[in-house]
């Protein structure tokens, strides 16, 4: 940690973001410590996919890997800071990986192979466990041992590709079903993921708090000190900050979760019960009282008024 100059607090919560640049020094440090020059796939190993959260679930129910792939690709940002995402189609063959544009390229490898196992984890879930790419390419140089990329992944290596690493495989696969999809609950996910930008968009500071609140009432009540983290501040300042901007932080909440209620009841396609879930309620009559509260009516008789008014101005240019 030292090498990378960061301090416990720095990694401290798993959901706040890292500087990209000091995690690649970390994980370089951290293989020489250790003596393992493949710390990145051994780590790799160990991690399951559904760590990845909501974007596990836009992937792995999407009906086809094409669409799994473009939905990494368009919500990559909830989850990676600092990375692009690459999914490419030349003629026969698609690249699937990512560029991190971020040091020299021996020093992005530990994360590079770490990433490559956990794509090739998520590839497996959608299209089965004997499932391999074509060829695996890495940005850096080559390993003077890659026994273990081999038992790994199977399939042939090439080091020093275009990008900092990338699973090669047939087009077609892109046109396969995904094994086990619910395709009923991917709708429901994609509104998840487009009503929460990435931190930083917004109104400023408040609009970031804001981002992160939304992104956590999904889970229930969103807690101030797990949102004071991501921030990389202490409860008592987000608190103090709050305050000096006159906002106060179960007001915020709530301002919150009214603003996403009102623009789900829009949607026709989420049911009352749905839009509860979304918003962290347990239940829909949690949701129904907490929206009497709000605007002294019920979930259902705003969603009738909203259907009114958009149809009495359906005409209207």
């Amino acid at each position: 940690m030292r090498a990378a100059g960061l301090r416990a607090s720095d990694i401290a919560d798993p959901d706040r973001f890292a500087d990209l640049e000091k995690m690649l020094l970390l994980q370089d440090a951290a293989a020489r410590e250790v003596g393992d020059d493949t710390l990145g796939l051994t780590l790799a190993l160990t991690y399951s996919a559904n760590r990845l959260g909501v974007l596990a679930y836009a992937l792995l129910n999407a009906p086809t890997v094409g669409v799994a792939l473009n939905n990494l690709v368009r919500y990559s940002h909830t989850l990676l800071q600092g990375v692009r995402v690459v999914v490419e189609v030349r003629g026969a063959e698609c690249t699937s990986g990512y560029d991190i544009p971020v040091g020299d390229r021996e020093l992005r490898r530990q994360n590079a192979e770490g990433a490559s196992v956990i794509s090739l984890e998520l590839m497996r879930r959608m299209l089965g466990p004997d499932w391999r790419p074509a060829r695996v390419e890495f940005g850096h140089r080559r390993p003077a041992d890659v026994s273990a990329h081999e038992r790994v992944f199977g399939a042939p290596l090439r080091f020093e590709a275009e990008h900092s690493f990338a699973l090669v495989f047939p087009t077609s696969d892109l046109d396969r079903p995904v094994l086990g999809a619910d395709t009923r609950i991917l709708p429901i996910v994609k509104r998840y993921l487009d009503d929460f930008p990435a931190p930083g968009d917004g109104d400023g500071w408040p609009g970031e708090v804001r981002a992160l609140i939304a992104k956590g009432v999904g889970n229930g009540h969103p807690r101030m000190e797990r949102i004071a983290r991501q921030l990389g501040l202490s409860g008592r300042t987000l608190q103090r900050r709050l305050a000096e901007r006159g906002l106060v932080w179960k007001s915020l909440v709530e301002e919150v979760r009214r603003d996403l209620a009102l623009r789900y009841l829009r949607d026709a396609d989420l049911s009352l019960t749905e839009i509860a879930l979304l918003l962290g309620y347990s239940d829909l009559s949690a949701f129904d009282r907490a929206f009497r509260r709000w605007l002294g009516t019920t979930p259902a008789e705003q969603r009738r008024r909203l259907r009114a008014e958009a149809s009495g101005s359906a005409g209207v240019i």
